[in-house]
C-alpha cells in the first residue's frame, strides 16, 4: 500500500474562483487541517461524496494494490455489493463511461489496468494529471510536496 499523505499537507483551496478566472489574486493556499476538521471529513468531501469513511478495514476498500486480483472485489462480495455488473464507470472528470483494458505501461491507475475507468491518455503521467484541471488546481501550487504526497495525488 502506498504511503498516505499527511493531513497537514499543503493544498490549494479555491475560495475565490471568479477572481482566479479573471486573473486577479490567486486562490489562497491552506493546509488540509485548515480546510477539513478530520480525515473523515477530507475523505467524504474532497471528491464530492465519491468516498465514504469506514473505520472497519474489513468493510473498506484499498486505493492501491499490486496483487494479481483486486482485493476490493472480495470486500464488495462480503458486503453484498458485488452484482456482477461492472459495465459502468461511476466517476466524473476524465474517466471513461465504461471500463476496459489499458496498455502495459499504464502506471497511474495500475491496479485497475485490466478493467480501468481511467484512460492511459488522461493519466499518462503525474504531470498530465496535474495540468488537466488548470494551474489554480496544481497540487504543488503552494510549495513542493514530498514524493509520498505527490504520489497520493
Amino acid at each position: 500500500m502506498a504511503p498516505r499523505c499527511a493531513v497537514v499537507a499543503v493544498i490549494a483551496l479555491v475560495i475565490a474562483a471568479p477572481a482566479a478566472v479573471l486573473g486577479s489574486q490567486p486562490p489562497e493556499c491552506k493546509r488540509f487541517d485548515e480546510i477539513y476538521a478530520s480525515g473523515k471529513e477530507l475523505c467524504e468531501n474532497m471528491w464530492n461524496d465519491a468516498f465514504t469513511y469506514e473505520e472497519d478495514e474489513a468493510k473498506a476498500y484499498t486505493m492501491w494494490f499490486y496483487d494479481a486480483e483486486n482485493p476490493n472485489d472480495a470486500t464488495s462480495e462480503s458486503l453484498g455489493l458485488l452484482t456482477g455488473d461492472h459495465e459502468v464507470c461511476h466517476l466524473d472528470y476524465f474517466h471513461k463511461d465504461t471500463p476496459g483494458p489499458e496498455p502495459d505501461g499504464f502506471s497511474e491507475c495500475h491496479p485497475w489496468k485490466d478493467n480501468a475507468c481511467c484512460s492511459h491518455d488522461t493519466v499518462m503521467s503525474a504531470t498530465t494529471l496535474k495540468e488537466a484541471y488548470g494551474q489554480e488546481f496544481h497540487w504543488d501550487r503552494c510549495g513542493p510536496l514530498s514524493p509520498e504526497c505527490e504520489r497520493f495525488f
